[in-house]
């Protein structure tokens, strides 16, 4: 039984699930109600509410969920899973740290604040980036926790021009607090784009008033090959001015 929920918030598309899902309730009710979103939209923020007597997929429904998940997996900017079923509560949070969205189970009784939560989500990119092309220097604002598609953002900023000029001249990363991952997949992402551009970039500059910014590029500075230095938040200029090299 698949059932869609009505009485959300504007821009959440809301699914109520229970029995077991079939081929058909795929490609009657969920699939066509996902492509109309995107669409619509672009992007999907959705609640999935599981009744208990849920049961699961048959192996038909299965290969239709893993069809759909891959096709769709970049175009979400978050899910919410309201459900008391302990055996899906438990994998869906284990799950929320591998895929590239921000995803959270809440209990039955919160399903308003779970459609609050999703509802409130921030959209699009957590990095802003620009290049100055003059001084060879990208600015990148991080504002929200990292999510793969800003670090693809990054790349797409930095990557032409390093195959045009070879070495970025420089990175500043101005930050106003500590902005993490929003999953593990993005962590991983973060990880491969420093090991991919290692011996690339000049100097790399942190204009943020995190506190132990200066002993971490401190020793960030011993061990990386860019340069590193410390700025205050208020400095992007001095900051954006150094990794030029002036």
């Amino acid at each position: 039984m698949i059932e869609k929920l009505t009485d959300l918030p504007d821009g959440v598309l809301g699914l109520r699930v229970g029995g077991r899902l079939t081929p058909q309730d795929y490609e009657e009710i969920i699939t066509p109600m996902v492509d109309e979103a995107l669409r619509a939209g672009g992007q999907l923020r959705c609640l999935i509410e599981i009744d208990d007597d849920f049961s699961g997929l048959t192996p038909p429904a299965v290969v239709d969920d893993v069809r759909l998940g891959l096709r769709t997996i970049g175009s979400f900017d978050g899910v919410a899973v309201v459900t008391d079923l302990a055996w899906i509560r438990t994998p869906t949070q284990w799950a929320a740290f591998v895929v590239p969205f921000p995803m959270r189970v809440f209990p039955k009784s919160d399903r308003g604040p779970a459609a609050a939560w999703v509802a409130a989500l921030p959209a699009g990119a957590r990095i802003e980036v620009s290049l100055d092309e003059s001084t060879g220097v990208v600015t990148a604002e991080v504002n929200e926790a990292l999510r793969i598609e800003d670090f693809e953002r990054l790349a797409a900023a930095v990557d032409p021009w390093m195959r045009e000029h070879g070495e970025l001249s420089g990175v500043v990363l101005h930050v106003r607090r500590v902005p993490g991952w929003a999953s593990l997949g993005s962590l991983i992402r973060h990880i491969r784009f420093v090991v991919g551009h290692q011996g690339k970039v000049g100097r790399l500059a942190l204009a943020t008033d995190v506190p132990a910014a200066e002993v971490m590029t401190s020793f960030a500075d011993h061990v990386l090959h860019p340069q590193i230095r410390a700025f205050g938040y208020a400095d992007l200029q001095a900051a954006q001015a150094w990794a030029a090299g002036s």
